[in-house]
């Protein structure tokens, strides 16, 4: 993708924060019972694609902030299938998400941002390369993979030395047509809804 110019730049920059505002209310406008339900319904759709069926080593956000689609349950799927699991974390002072391995969500702990996180001494680190997918978290997607997340980058640098799948698990109301993108922006493999599976043709 071609470098867009400054007054392009920052034109996208303002439709990127106006969709997120705009979905951000969405989501805390919904129901916490009919958030829950299409949750459950995404996370039986994550857990029959291929990717995940084959995984032995996912890279897993997990859900803190609110009206996020909740992967505890799809942590603890994982865990109990026998697979390794591994979580980000948001360091202080550090530009790029750490990669720890976690055995379980035991005593989770509000990390930077309020993120979720396990307590010290209660994980490893994880090597690039290591895990074999990623299931990482958005505000809005687009059919394309697309993603527009907080703004931060922390994902995009994750997904952008990958040599694993990416897949994000999204309400279908967070998909988004056209989602503004810049040369940065990492697409994800594959959108998981409540209602279908999008696979982003031109990267999986």
């Amino acid at each position: 993708m071609p470098e867009p110019d400054r007054e392009r730049v920052e034109k996208i920059k303002a439709e990127k924060q106006r969709i997120r505002t705009s979905m951000l209310e969405r989501r805390r406008s919904e129901p916490e019972s009919s958030l829950m339900a299409l949750g459950e319904a995404i996370r039986r759709r994550v857990e029959e694609t291929s990717v995940w069926r084959q995984c032995r080593f996912p890279f897993i956000f997990i859900s803190s902030k609110p009206g996020e689609v909740d992967t505890r349950r799809l942590i603890g799927d994982a865990l109990a299938s026998g697979r390794r699991v591994c979580v980000p974390l948001v360091g202080q002072g550090r530009p790029d998400l750490e990669v720890v391995e976690i055995s379980g969500l035991d005593n989770l702990v509000a990390g930077r941002y309020g993120i979720l996180e396990p307590p010290p001494g209660s994980y490893s680190p994880v090597g690039p390369g290591e895990w074999d997918l990623a299931v990482v978290p958005g505000v809005a997607f687009d059919r394309r993979g697309h993603r527009l997340g907080f703004g931060k980058g922390y994902y995009d640098r994750v997904l952008a030395g990958r040599r694993a799948p990416a897949l994000a698990p999204a309400y279908g109301f967070q998909v988004v047509e056209p989602l503004p993108v810049l040369p940065h922006d990492v697409p994800v493999d594959l959108v998981v809804t409540e209602s279908e599976t999008i696979v982003a043709a031109e990267n999986f």
